[in-house]
């Protein structure tokens, strides 16, 4: 006769499985993200994200159908978003504001860790051209920092005639720096001019819209 002890012994355990499931998913999403900074969307490869994941294409493949699938998940998996839209508060600088939008804190040294979620991000945009989920999800994101830029109009904070216009037009500074030392760059010293490049480009946008 078994004993309780051993009842629970065999026992099949579901709750661990769902645990290590998003486990392998979100190592999935940290080492393709780590490849996408590194190698860009085009010479990222399935074999190369699950090389460094240690896992097998088949492993990849059951959960995600491609690689821009991972993509499109891994810039939303910090905040659900592609950008993030943040309170505007007495003492923030309107530049500091545009910048956190974009992952782009004033205060953090400009280093490749503090940089990664807006190099991320950077590779998406790139990858409009392929993935149609991604175009999409920047089609979102416009229509949400358009809205954004509305409520700061209504705030008194800005002068936006044009709050869609306003917002592709911030979108398309903010990318302007995907020339910026892209590939064999040391990647302190691209951080370094990226931020660069960001910080004044946001201060011109900044200061064009000031009431």
């Amino acid at each position: 006769m078994s004993s309780n002890t051993d009842e629970k012994q065999k026992r099949p355990r579901g709750r661990p499985k769902s645990i290590d499931l998003d486990q392998r998913q979100a190592d999935i999403i940290e080492a393709g993200t780590d490849v996408f900074i590194e190698l860009g969307y085009a010479n990222t490869t399935v074999d190369i994200i699950a090389a460094k994941c240690g896992i097998s294409k088949r492993t990849f493949y059951d959960f995600y159908e491609a690689k821009g699938d991972l993509l499109s998940a891994a810039i939303k998996a910090k905040i659900g978003s592609v950008f993030y839209f943040p309170e505007a508060t007495d003492g923030i600088a309107l530049d500091e504001l545009f910048g956190r939008v974009f992952f782009v804190d004033e205060n953090e040294a400009p280093s490749p860790a503090n940089m990664r979620q807006y190099f991320l991000i950077e590779v998406a945009w790139e990858a409009t051209e392929y993935v149609p989920q991604l175009r999409l999800d920047f089609d979102m994101a416009r229509a949400e920092l358009a809205s954004w830029l509305r409520q700061l109009t209504d705030k008194g904070l800005i002068i936006a005639i044009d709050a869609d216009a306003a917002a592709t037009m911030l979108i398309g500074i903010v990318f302007g720096s995907l020339s910026i030392d892209r590939g064999g760059a040391d990647p302190d010293v691209r951080a370094k001019r990226t931020k660069a490049y960001l910080r004044s480009s946001l201060k011109i946008f900044a200061n064009g819209l000031r009431p």
